[in-house]
């Protein structure tokens, strides 16, 4: 009889150790890792990103937490893409048009005067995704897409009212295809990072840039430009990608959290924070009376566009040749956004 209390000693402690290791292991918390480039005190970290962490935390009942990696900490802006991939990080904010040339389809986002805002771009964004962007995203799981707000001119000397007074200007440009558009205008464009601006427009080592009103206000460089030049120039699109092997890992309640709190809502809600950002800058701008505010006119904005037409073309000529339905894209995006070919 004291052999047999042994063995049931045995079995139910045995017992015991099993179930509170599985009741450990239910209650383990899932942590995430989000990385971006930008700083902690940049808008869309705090009223993106953070906001997304808090809200798939509360739907999960604190289960999954997402810690994020803010200032490039896991990677710079050229880096993400590869290290989602990879699983340094297991999801990320990024920039399609930093890498150039890795995803061919959504870079007509980054052709000129096509877009008038950032909202307008990311409903543009999402109707078009399924059908004709999503394979450039293949090997990730896409949360959530936006833009940021149109890229203006902003100059240090002279304003920028006809395509003339851009022509010879050195202007900082914010990607590949910007720099084509700059050339195409006449000016001389200069690549730099934002955290250089400043001393270079203070120093004229520049003389201006193009970039969103928005930028201008995170970098603080409403105190170095003196005229800026609304025109709608430009967007770049965004995203926040995940690791696909990570999502899939997932257990179903925390997949559902992340999709519940991201998906189109959130990119539109991303990307009024950045057209309300915008204007708000422009309105304090217009109140500080220290910068001078000029708006293109249609005819020269017409002009410009006309000079940069090319970039269309060559952009279809060069896609279609790789298999993608590009002309298709095209004209889609083109009445998406009420503009003719």
């Amino acid at each position: 009889m004291k052999k047999l209390f042994k063995i049931w000693g045995i079995v139910f402690t045995g017992l015991f150790i099993v179930l509170s290791s599985g009741v450990a292991i239910s209650a383990e918390t899932i942590e995430l890792k989000m990385a971006h480039f930008m700083s902690p005190m940049h808008i869309q970290h705090q009223q993106s990103f953070v906001p997304f962490a808090e809200e798939v935390e509360k739907l999960t009942g604190g289960k999954v937490k997402i810690k994020i990696f803010p200032g490039g900490a896991l990677g710079d802006a050229v880096q993400l893409a590869d290290h989602v991939k990879t699983g340094v990080t297991d999801m990320a904010f990024i920039v399609p048009s930093y890498t150039t040339g890795r995803f061919p389809r959504t870079s007509v986002f980054d052709l000129p005067f096509i877009f008038s805002n950032a909202v307008q771009t990311t409903e543009i964004l999402y109707d078009v995704y399924d059908k004709y962007l999503a394979d450039d995203f293949k090997d990730y799981k896409v949360l959530w897409l936006y833009s940021c707000d149109t890229g203006q001119l902003h100059s240090v000397g002279r304003p920028i009212q006809k395509l003339e007074d851009i022509q010879g200007l050195k202007m900082r440009t914010p990607s590949s295809y910007m720099s084509e558009a700059l050339k195409l205008l006449g000016a001389n464009p200069v690549s730099m990072p934002l955290s250089e601006l400043s001393m270079a427009l203070d120093k004229h080592i520049i003389d201006g840039m193009l970039t969103p009103n928005t930028a201008i206000a995170d970098f603080k460089l409403t105190e170095v430009i003196k005229n800026t030049t609304q025109v709608d120039f430009y967007v770049s699109p965004m995203m926040v990608i995940m690791n696909k092997e990570k999502f899939d890992s997932l257990p179903d309640y925390a997949k559902k959290a992340l999709e519940q709190a991201s998906g189109k809502k959130w990119g539109l809600r991303a990307a009024k924070i950045y057209d309300d950002y915008a204007q708000t800058t422009l309105k304090n701008l217009s109140e500080s009376g220290k910068i001078k505010i000029y708006r293109l006119s249609p005819e020269e904005k017409k002009k410009c566009a006309e000079k940069v037409k090319k970039m269309e073309t060559d952009w279809i000529a060069k896609n279609a040749a790789k298999g993608i339905p590009a002309q298709e894209l095209m004209d889609r995006i083109k009445l998406l956004a009420g503009k003719t070919k």
